[in-house]
């Protein structure tokens, strides 16, 4: 029974570039090292991250089960590897997720998840990286799911999925462009519906015309696996899909997360990303009871 499952994600730095990771296609020979387990308190997920003096800033959602909902925290790595500090940074009365981190101009900005909200924000760093105000003159009013932001051929483009209806938040892929990155920004309306490789899943990589977007594969289990998506056209305005179907990505068998990959993303000589299991039993019923009482 569906009541008896919960999903518990642990995410990961993979020492490859993003670059080798996209042109293999595949996880393959690649070493791991974990970001820590949160037991039964909750998990780490979305990680996505920036380099800055000679440390890893990894910026993930932590989903804390007794709430019901989740968190930014930030974690530090040295340039070895060694985890220096872990704290939250960005807390809402609602749910925060997938915190895509990016610098433009000179600043660092932060778009999360949030579509309980009914809108999404953008935020600036104030005081890298514990302090963050939201950017007012940012306005995109749907509560975009997922939304990954390019700035490409000389304008801001958004990839993002619907939270309406229910069944689109896995199945359908919308691109809006904007001339700033505040906006306004323009939807150019449905883009794709496709439950095997449409909800986006981490950073876009620019490869000569194309842009690789990794979408998720939702067709048998939500955040079941990472699809690589080539979109063209961006130059005229005008995206198409480029290459036929999105190619999945080969995820080598992991023995403690062998259910799924959902985020794929970009940090430098690294790449982030998350994996996996699905845990059964009375305890998994309960939290998932207690989680949809909260919401």
């Amino acid at each position: 029974m569906k009541l008896f499952k919960t999903d518990y994600w642990r995410s990961a730095i993979l020492h490859a570039p993003f670059e080798q990771i996209i042109r293999q296609n595949s996880l393959d020979d690649i070493d791991v090292t974990f970001l820590p387990a949160c037991g039964k308190e909750g998990f780490l997920a979305d990680p996505f991250g920036i380099w800055q003096d000679d440390c890893l800033y990894v910026f993930a959602e932590f989903y804390d089960y007794n709430q019901g909902k989740g968190i930014i925290e930030v974690l530090i790595y040295d340039r070895h590897f060694t985890l220096q500090e872990r704290r939250p940074v960005l807390s809402e009365n609602w749910h925060l997720s997938y915190p895509q981190i990016f610098r433009y101009e000179g600043a660092v900005y932060m778009l999360p998840e949030a579509y309980k909200s009914g809108r999404l924000t953008l935020y600036k760093a104030t005081s890298f990286p514990y302090e963050w105000e939201k950017v007012p003159t940012f306005d995109f009013p749907i509560g975009a799911i997922d939304a990954t932001p390019l700035h490409h051929a000389g304008r801001w483009w958004l990839f993002w999925t619907p939270p309406t209806p229910k069944p689109a938040r896995q199945s359908t892929l919308h691109i809006a462009l904007a001339e700033e990155l505040t906006g306004p920004w323009c939807d150019m309306g449905r883009f794709l519906i496709d439950r095997s490789g449409a909800r986006p899943g981490g950073t876009p990589f620019i490869e000569g015309d194309d842009v690789v977007l990794p979408v998720q594969d939702c067709s048998e289990t939500y955040g079941g696996g990472l699809r690589l998506l080539r979109i063209n056209g961006f130059s005229k305005g005008r995206p198409s899909i480029s290459g036929g179907d999105a190619i999945p990505l080969h995820v080598p068998e992991m023995k403690d997360y062998p259910d799924g990959i959902h985020t794929l993303s970009a940090a430098g000589d690294v790449t982030l990303a998350d994996f996996k299991k699905i845990r059964r039993g009375l305890g998994s019923a309960l939290i998932n009871i207690r989680t949809k009482f909260l919401k």
